[in-house]
């Protein structure tokens, strides 16, 4: 038997097999193909997310309700030192508008953990101002920065 033809055995008989192996489990648990790919692909869509409407958390958190229109919430994500202090963050606000709006003020070392504990898409943060160059106000630019690209911003 020369090697053309045990290749090509052996390409037909993976090909028979995979065909066996599909008809078999086409369907999975007793649905069609077609509706097991919409189950899928929906629950690994990113789910859509309101900039005003108020997220289920895994916990509540005074002023997280939904904003009016004509309403504004500022929050403080971090009031720390210029030095690095256990559980707080140095200078950062944020400040939500009711249309939608999100502006962080300042970004300070430590601050991005508080922002990811908001559970606040990172799509909705594309407004950010720096009062001036120290660590203490820019410190978790950069993680904001990653954070983003890995969120998909």
């Amino acid at each position: 038997m020369t090697a053309k033809k045990r290749a090509l055995i052996g390409v037909s008989l993976t090909l028979v097999a995979l065909m066996l192996y599909l008809w078999g489990h086409l369907d999975g648990r007793g649905g069609s193909a077609p509706q097991l790919l919409a189950e899928s692909f929906a629950a690994e869509s990113s789910p859509k997310f309101s900039p005003v409407e108020a997220r289920d958390r895994d916990f509540y958190a005074p002023n997280s309700e939904d904003l009016g229109p004509d309403e504004m919430r500022l929050i403080a994500c971090g009031t720390g030192m210029p030095t690095a202090r256990p559980k707080q963050a140095a200078s950062c606000w944020l400040l939500e508008l009711g249309n939608g709006d999100k502006f962080l003020f300042d970004l300070g070392t430590g601050s991005a953990e508080r922002i990811a504990a908001m559970q606040i898409p990172y799509n909705y943060l594309d407004k950010v101002f720096l009062s001036h160059l120290h660590t203490d106000h820019f410190g978790d630019l950069d993680a904001l920065f990653v954070g983003g690209a890995l969120a998909g911003r």
